[in-house]
């Protein structure tokens, strides 16, 4: 089967094979301070024996992803492990109180304290599946990663039909028929690995650099040889890769290396905007929610955002079209992380972070005495103190962990911040096209295989593919 998802495939995998051969790896991201596992080593070395704040603070200090903790941000710490933070201690000190401090001494509260550490430590939380009721009704259930995904309002599709996402519960979602709507949250990535931002830093400059020897001649069989030599690919494999890029410069251009590329292709009742942000899946995650949100500060409504390794697609209605420079002010770097944060708000991303956060830091324990807790039990605890935090306490350690760990670990902000940064400097074009361009019909693909309910959705794919693609030849041909 040659569609455009296979071609993307190709080029990753030969970008890849690169890499290995020149021995250039991803960087590994090390978390810088969590605050989650603070709490936990606290309580671990005050289980020891009692230690001066001082020195349990300097020797925290000494390991690498804590070297920049302030004091401020340790206190608050031990504030909350005092007894559960400022909006929890007043009444609820006995439950969540961890450690006490006594002249400059930090120990435990409670002999009892030891066991429930020991029940308790390590890291890796649990995660389980959520119902989705519709009204009394259970239509099935989903990983709690896929709900992290969602905001309310999303539509999605589950048991063969649309359901809008409405609210969400300890461990449920509740839902209401969408009927004939468009489904805003493909489920078609699970499959496949994430791009990170190395591997797509290398598909740029293979698109860079390709595109630019397409331009200086004209006989494909060149570009096939360069590709050859230069990439260590097979022939047949730099045919197919060569053919997609000839495509997409017949109809649009290709997205390169400081170049911002957004494609328009207006279907019968929506306007597509494909954004070609190479970024990376996890960036480009981030990406799309502050674009989003700012188009809703803008213009009003929502945007229905799709995902994908090579950019990201918004979805508006045909009144909320804007020209280039509008989209510009989306861009800019200003602000990125405030608009982030407010954009996680009204996600159900933080919320469900907070509930691995919170066992970590010991807030809700995993295990009690003799026996595991049930992932429902410990879903409506933490949704509970969710709730209290985010209206009484948004200061509260573990809170702002639950968004650093959003922003910085399920997402990828840091280079989100450096896009923004760059892209201002870039040559931007708006391109409105009668037919979905090779490069935009992987990301397009995501969106018409959730609807696709009678047929194989690969067949299906393939078909529209080549229906597209036919429409990408007539185009060219009548524009020439």
């Amino acid at each position: 089967m040659f569609v455009a998802t296979n071609v993307n495939d190709l080029v990753e995998a030969t970008v890849i094979a690169k890499l290995v051969r020149e021995r250039a790896l991803d960087p590994i991201r090390i978390e810088e301070k969590p605050f989650d596992v603070i709490a936990q080593q606290i309580v671990g070395i005050a289980a020891l024996a009692p230690i001066k704040i001082n020195d349990a603070f300097a020797l925290i200090r000494r390991a690498y992803p804590f070297r920049e903790l302030s004091r401020e941000e340790f206190d608050r710490i031990l504030l909350y492990l005092e007894g559960g933070g400022e909006s929890l201690a007043a009444r609820y000190s006995g439950l969540f109180g961890k450690i006490k401090i006594d002249h400059e001494m930090v120990s435990l509260a409670h002999p009892r304290i030891v066991r429930d550490l020991l029940l308790n430590i390590g890291t890796i939380v649990s995660e389980g599946y959520v119902d989705v009721l519709l009204k009394r009704r259970r239509l099935g259930s989903v990983e709690e990663n896929f709900i992290k995904q969602l905001n309310i309002g999303d539509l999605f599709v589950l048991a063969g039909r649309v359901v809008r996402l409405i609210d969400t519960g300890a461990n449920e979602a509740f839902v209401e028929r969408a009927d004939g709507q468009l489904p805003t949250v493909p489920r078609w990535n699970a499959a496949k690995m994430p791009l990170t931002s190395g591997v797509a830093r290398a598909v740029r400059k293979l698109r860079t650099e390709l595109a630019a020897h397409l331009v200086r001649t004209d006989r494909q069989e060149k570009s096939v040889d360069w590709l050859v030599e230069n990439y260590d690919v097979s022939i047949a494999n730099a045919q197919a890769i060569v053919e997609q890029f000839r495509a997409q410069m017949s109809i649009s251009e290709i997205p390169v290396d400081q170049k911002m590329l957004i494609e328009l292709y207006r279907g019968p009742d929506y306007s597509h905007y494909f954004f070609h942000s190479l970024v990376g899946r996890s960036a480009n995650d981030a990406l799309s929610r502050i674009v989003a949100w700012r188009v809703k500060e803008r213009i009003g409504g929502n945007a229905l955002v799709t995902i994908d390794d090579y950019g990201f697609l918004l979805t508006l209605r045909r009144s909320q079209e804007m020209p280039l420079e509008e989209w510009r002010l989306c861009f800019q770097g200003e602000r990125a992380e405030e608009d982030l944060n407010s954009a996680l708000r009204e996600s159900q991303l933080v919320k469900w972070q907070f509930r691995g956060v919170a066992q970590t830091g010991l807030m809700v324990p995993r295990n009690s005495r003799g026996r595991q807790r049930e992932v429902r039990q410990l879903s409506w605890s933490a949704e509970v103190l969710f709730r209290v935090l985010q209206q009484h306490e948004p200061e509260h350690p573990l809170l702002l962990e639950a968004y650093r760990q959003a922003a910085h670990t399920f997402l990828d902000a840091e280079a989100t911040y450096d896009f923004l940064e760059a892209v201002s400097n870039f040559d931007w074009k708006l391109r409105e096209l009668a037919a979905v361009s090779p490069f935009a019909f992987p990301i397009y693909a995501s969106v018409i295989k959730e609807s696709m309910m009678l047929e194989d959705p690969s067949i299906a794919i393939e078909r529209i593919y080549h229906e597209m693609f036919a429409r990408v030849a007539n185009v060219t041909s009548a524009a020439s």
